[in-house]
């Protein structure tokens, strides 16, 4: 019998990856379009100097650099992940890079409570698809995010059939398979009652942009 995707799921393959970071990169690469598609993600916020931004699902943090970048010192940033090793990895590179302004939260999305109309943005790269309860998650966010504000959406989906065995390869090739459980694009309109969805990588990879 299949097993459930669960948090003692999530906790078992991720505080592996929370572990070997080569790898972990190299599992989220898009293919080698890493450095690309977070960048476009991150201008979908449309930050400015002094913002809120969450960082849902951070991992090891590897977009703090981009996201500092945009607020600057006197915006926030709040980094959130359930796995302690990716927590872990994110306190070494504060420490590193002495940020001042990065809060670390450990802490299942879906039972995340954050103030009401606090954030001006939020950002998940392939961590919505990783959170169970997404759906909580979701309204989590809604509810955390200032009118105005922006939900910003790097995930994978299920590779558009119209490239042919390009798509079925890409589905192989795979290394997390928790995004095949779920409509991500689907599930974040209900909640947020629009998006804005744009294909890469052979229509396997989205990012989308939700408003409240």
């Amino acid at each position: 019998m299949k097993k459930k995707y669960s948090l003692e799921t999530v906790n078992k393959v991720y505080s592996y990856w929370g572990k070997s970071l080569i790898s972990y990169k190299w599992g989220v690469s898009f293919f080698g379009y890493w450095s690309v598609l977070r960048k476009k993600a991150i201008e979908k916020l449309n930050l400015k100097k002094g913002d809120v931004v969450v960082d849902l699902a951070c991992g090891p943090g590897l977009i703090f650099n981009l996201l500092e970048e945009k607020v600057g010192a006197k915006g926030k940033i709040i980094a959130v992940d359930y796995v302690h090793e990716m927590i872990k990895q994110c306190m070494k590179q504060v420490r590193r890079k002495k940020y001042k302004n990065i809060t670390l939260i450990q802490e299942d999305a879906a039972k995340l409570k954050l103030k009401n109309n606090s954030v001006d943005a939020i950002i998940s790269v392939i961590g919505l698809s990783a959170i169970p309860e997404h759906k909580s998650a979701l309204k989590n966010c809604y509810s955390a995010l200032k009118k105005g504000g922006r939900l910003v959406v790097l995930d994978a989906k299920q590779p558009n059939k119209k490239y042919g065995l390009w798509s079925l390869l890409l589905g192989l090739l795979r290394w997390s398979k928790s995004y095949e459980k779920k409509d991500l694009i689907k599930d974040i309109k209900k909640v947020f009652g629009n998006i804005q969805v744009e294909e890469h990588v052979l229509g396997s990879t989205f990012i989308s942009v939700s408003k409240k």
